[in-house]
């Protein structure tokens, strides 16, 4: 994966209180994810449709590689 090298706003942690902090990426992309899902596949399960999220999410950062 390639490294991020995005500057951190120093405001940051008063304007959100240091919400999401240990989030990654791979759970942001599977958030993304989980939400289309969770609209399209009304019969799946809650935790098909987590794992399905994270398969995605993998995905994604596997294309972010190239």
């Amino acid at each position: 994966m390639k490294a991020d090298t995005t500057t951190i706003d120093p405001t940051w942690m008063s304007k959100t209180g240091g919400f999401a902090r240990d989030m990654t990426l791979r759970d942001h992309f599977a958030a993304l994810s989980f939400g289309i899902r969770l609209a399209k596949y009304d019969d799946w399960t809650l935790s098909e449709l987590t794992e399905q999220a994270y398969v995605d999410a993998d995905a994604m950062l596997k294309a972010r590689e190239k």
